[in-house]
């Protein structure tokens, strides 16, 4: 094991799971590099690992589609090996009655997110690329997902008040029963409360870290807004839910005409700016838009180091191939400093020669992994 790397995976093994019957793999560096022609199966040992999170892997596929072709079995199996400060933890998920499940060392958990007490994973992936382009639904989902990492409740605060707005739209449109209706707006009041809350003081950690770390990546300005930022803004929390109250009772007519919550927090605007010129993240060179997602995604790492305790992992697919060389420098001496173990997929072994000398490194080709010497050879 790396000395430098305190806490680690150090074992992933596969049956049955896409393109690979069998793989087991030994790890002992914080740098492990996976290279090949594309459908080698690189990708295939990201999302594997992906899948030790509560969300639904880096490929948000359903499990059906996780079952090895070639194999006669129907299930799949993915197991890691953890190392922390001398104790080791087994983790394992497979598929049953359709769904995933989760078992830590050899005991079932109750949920998924239970793997989240032992490690943590952030990735980037292609399909990230448009996430500042892309609508302000999935944008709004992007940046709560990264809350949640931060604020434990901050999801079920978010399907709370999901759920909440829907029962109120009945409430008004079918039983019309007003002291129904005064709690479930109390009840909607608070969890937007909440919910605001926990992203303003994410988006001021977000930016304390850019200020106490340098980057030679561009930092974004992150904001939100919407109307119950300007009501959080200018009063305290608890006149905040008084007024959210009076506003959602004086709606109650045009939300169930429209069918929707017209002030809630599922509807505030998360920004991404260009710190110099301002321009929406949108409005912004791919490049520039790169850029803002690389060193968004390592000042979060650094503010779930502050508030987690489990292991952090980081899983980049595809990545360097849209970085020029200065900037796949750049990121190999961030990721140090990190001190993160990181799971790096590319076509070319020559993207991450920076970064060879301290990795562990395999050549994919049909999904059969052969380990290569760490060090470099132009």
């Amino acid at each position: 094991m790396d000395p430098n790397l305190d806490a680690a995976i150090t074992k992933l093994t596969c049956k049955n799971f896409r393109s690979y019957r069998t793989l087991a793999l030994s790890i002992s560096s914080m740098f492990v590099v996976f290279y090949g022609e594309n459908g080698a199966g690189k990708t295939n040992i990201l999302e594997a690992i992906s899948l030790f999170s509560s969300e639904r892997g880096l490929r948000k596929a359903p499990v059906s589609d996780l079952n090895c072709i070639d194999s006669l079995s129907s299930s799949w199996n993915v197991e890691l090996l953890l190392k922390k400060d001398g104790y080791k933890t087994q983790l394992s998920t497979n598929a049953k009655n359709g769904r995933r499940i989760a078992r830590i060392d050899g005991t079932s958990a109750s949920s998924l997110s239970k793997f989240e007490e032992s490690l943590w994973l952030l990735w980037i992936v292609p399909s990230m690329d448009n996430v500042f382009i892309n609508s302000m639904s999935d944008r709004r989902a992007f940046f709560d997902h990264l809350v949640s990492g931060y604020e434990k409740r901050h999801k079920s605060n978010l399907r709370k008040l999901a759920e909440l707005q829907k029962e109120r739209l009945h409430v008004i449109f079918h039983r019309k029963d007003e002291s129904w209706l005064r709690i479930l707006e109390e009840r909607i009041s608070e969890e937007n409360v909440k919910i605001t809350k926990s992203r303003l003081e994410f988006i001021d950690l977000l930016h304390e870290v850019f200020y106490a770390y340098p980057s030679e990546f561009l930092r974004p300005i992150v904001s939100i807004s919407g109307e119950i930022e300007k009501i959080y803004h200018t009063h305290s929390e608890e006149d905040s839910m008084l007024e959210i109250m009076e506003i959602l009772k004086n709606n109650r007519y045009v939300d169930s005409e429209k069918q929707t919550t017209s002030v809630s927090a599922q509807k505030s605007i998360w920004e991404a700016r260009h710190r110099k010129t301002l321009l929406e993240a949108e409005n912004c060179s791919t490049g520039e838009q790169k850029a803002f997602l690389i060193s968004l995604v390592l000042a979060v790492f650094r503010i779930y180091k502050r508030t987690r305790t489990g292991i952090p992992i980081l899983l980049l697919d595809d990545l360097m191939v849209h970085l020029d060389e200065k900037r796949r420098r750049d990121l190999a001496i961030e990721l140090i400093e990190l001190n993160v173990q990181t799971f790096f997929t590319g076509t070319d072994i020559n993207f991450f020669k920076d970064i060879l000398p301290i990795s562990q490194t395999y050549h994919v080709e049909k999904s059969i992994c052969s380990m290569r010497s760490s060090i470099f050879k132009p």
